[in-house]
C-alpha cells in the first residue's frame, strides 16, 4: 500500500467544531468525486493541545495548533498513486480544490509525506 500523509492546519477564525464539519461534509466528498481511486480517505482531527501547563508545557499558551487534521490518502497500486498525482497536478483541478480549501484551511501550511508501507 502507498500511502499519503498531510498535515493542514484550520483558519484561525473558524473554530475546531466548523472545522470539522465543513472538511467532512463539504471538502470530504469533493475529494473523493475527483480521486475515486482513493482506497482510502481518512482525518484525524486535532484539538487544542492542553496536556500539561507550568514548566512543563508542551505548546505555547497563545500558540494555535500548527496541525488541526492529520489526514491520510491510500492507495492500493502504484498506477493509482501516478493517476492522482496525474489529476492533482491538472491546472482546472487545483483551482477547484484550492477554491475550496480556502473556505476553511490555509493550504499554504499544508506538508505532505509519502510513505510506502
Amino acid at each position: 500500500m502507498l500511502k499519503l500523509i498531510a498535515l493542514i492546519s484550520k483558519k484561525p477564525e473558524i473554530s475546531d467544531h466548523d472545522f470539522q464539519l465543513y472538511y467532512e461534509n463539504i471538502h470530504a466528498p469533493l475529494i473523493r468525486s475527483i480521486f475515486p481511486m482513493l482506497l482510502e480517505y481518512k482525518r484525524t482531527f486535532l484539538p487544542r493541545s492542553n496536556m500539561l501547563s507550568g514548566d512543563f508545557t508542551l505548546e505555547a499558551e497563545k500558540l494555535e495548533n500548527v496541525v488541526s487534521v492529520i489526514t491520510e490518502l491510500v492507495f492500493e497500486h502504484q498506477n493509482d498513486l501516478d493517476l492522482f498525482m496525474e489529476l492533482a497536478s491538472k491546472e482546472d483541478i487545483v483551482e477547484r480544490i484550492r477554491e475550496d480549501e480556502s473556505n476553511f484551511l490555509n493550504s499554504e501550511k499544508t506538508i505532505m509525506y509519502q510513505l510506502n508501507e
